[in-house]
């Protein structure tokens, strides 16, 4: 089987420069699937991470800190149950949809019922708590009324992000940043309408109710447009659906994402814990920017694991690519932003320059690692060993945890940054051997 054309990484040809040139190089670069639907996701994450900005400054300009604080937990708690309650349907349709072939409409019909199905549960069980143990007035407190929203918005949102799963696992990439850039832009729009109504919970619903006009128009692309062209593309690849297979993978794979989530959902709390409410704040903004580069990093891997699932042959030299672009991209951004860290700090304040500016340089100085981490992790989708992933992931929020609260009392916030390089350093050199085995081809 012979080589697939492998586009440069943009550079001009000697004797041929200028802007015609670049653009052909361009135009012969998005030519490869694996490219267009990289950078697709890429830029996906660029205009959320851009949109998610904006929407709660011009929230904190439009509405009481109240009524934003409200808002800001009520979404959140949204968020986290639909992460719990997708069982990480998602991640087993980015890895099997790719050779599902006449089986796809069943594999994509299954996963939104079950992400549906289990969110109505986990939802409503949220719902009654927060309507029956939380008092009029907690900010947590839902009315029989919103406690019925919640429970949709919930579903209607995890199917919203299984979507994004949907159009990755057919290799249709470039129809997600189209279509969450449509959502940041109504959601902003709902957002400030909103404020000039009588209409409370403005910012939960401007959250939620752009999702109710996007899901069907998505859904109506993908089953009357990408998924029978996807179904004629992959016949000559198709491979029957394993039942015990996905389930194994997403049962593996969901351990993975609860320890994942135990850590980072969990860190914030423990700083504040541990150091105070203002070692809190000093915390967000360098998380914030850390969790912005990694999804970059995520991005990145999970085009590969759709254009590797269906073309397992080549994997290595996919993902040989993939590490070319990964050093052209993720890691020079991760060197800018250690370089002005004190900078863009500053513009929270000069209090969060003179106290996390380490802290995120030290994240970023975890990013290389965790570049390794990335890559053994796809390389372990690929071969359907999601209790590794489990393991892996157990082992980092576990150390993680432990680390900062044994240094937090002598390195104080930093000490998050430096658990976070050091966790990132050994867990990238455990794995190295299996990436270089694998980017050379080298049988296991």
């Amino acid at each position: 089987m012979t080589e697939p054309p492998r586009p440069t990484s943009g550079a001009p040809t000697r004797g041929r420069t200028g802007p015609g040139h670049a653009l052909a190089a361009l135009r012969r670069e998005l030519s490869v699937p694996l490219f267009r639907n990289t950078y697709a996701l890429m830029l996906n994450t660029v205009v959320n991470s851009g949109f998610g900005l904006l929407y709660w400054v011009v929230a904190a300009r439009t509405y009481p800190e109240t009524e934003v604080g409200r808002g800001n937990a009520l979404t959140s708690l949204m968020l986290l149950v639909s992460i719990l309650t997708q069982l990480n349907v998602g991640q087993a349709l980015v890895r099997f949809l790719p050779r599902a072939g006449s089986g796809s409409a069943r594999l994509i019909g299954s996963a939104y019922g079950l992400s549906a199905g289990v969110g109505v549960l986990g939802a409503a069980g949220v719902a009654v708590y927060c309507h029956l143990l939380r008092p009029e007035g907690d900010p947590l407190h839902m009315s029989a009324a919103f406690g019925a929203w919640f429970v949709l918005s919930t579903v209607l949102w995890s199917l919203f992000t299984v979507q994004d799963s949907v159009l990755t696992g057919l290799r249709e990439s470039i129809w997600i940043p189209l279509e969450n850039g449509l959502y940041g832009v109504v959601k902003l729009v709902v957002l400030v309408v909103v404020a000039q109504t009588s209409i409370s919970d403005g910012v939960f619903t401007s959250w939620t109710l752009p999702v109710v006009g996007l899901i069907v128009p998505v859904a109506l692309l993908v089953f009357r447009r990408l998924l029978p062209r996807h179904v004629a593309a992959t016949r000559a690849v198709e491979e029957p659906l394993d039942r015990r297979a996905i389930v194994r993978y997403m049962g593996g794979d969901y351990a993975g994402q609860v320890f994942s989530q135990a850590g980072s959902s969990f860190l914030p709390v423990l700083v504040v814990a541990l150091l105070g409410s203002a070692s809190g704040a000093y915390f967000l903004p360098a998380q914030t920017v850390f969790v912005a580069i990694n999804m970059l990093t995520l991005s990145i891997t999970s085009s590969l694991v759709a254009e590797a699932a269906r073309d397992p042959d080549r994997a290595h030299l996919h993902a040989r690519a993939v590490v070319r672009r990964l050093t052209l991209t993720v890691l020079p951004a991760a060197v800018a932003m250690a370089v002005a860290a004190p900078w863009v700090l500053h513009l929270y304040g000069a209090q969060y320059a003179a106290n996390a500016t380490l802290l995120l340089q030290l994240f970023m100085a975890s990013v290389l690692p965790r570049v390794v981490v990335a890559l053994f992790m796809t390389l372990n989708r690929l071969r359907n060993r999601t209790w590794v992933l489990a393991v892996l992931q157990g082992v980092q929020a576990a150390a993680l945890i432990g680390g900062v609260v044994a240094l937090h009392g002598p390195l104080g916030l930093d000490a998050v940054g430096w658990v976070t390089l050091g966790v990132e350093l050994l867990l990238a050199l455990a794995v190295l051997p299996a990436v270089i085995r694998w980017l050379r081809g080298t049988p296991r």
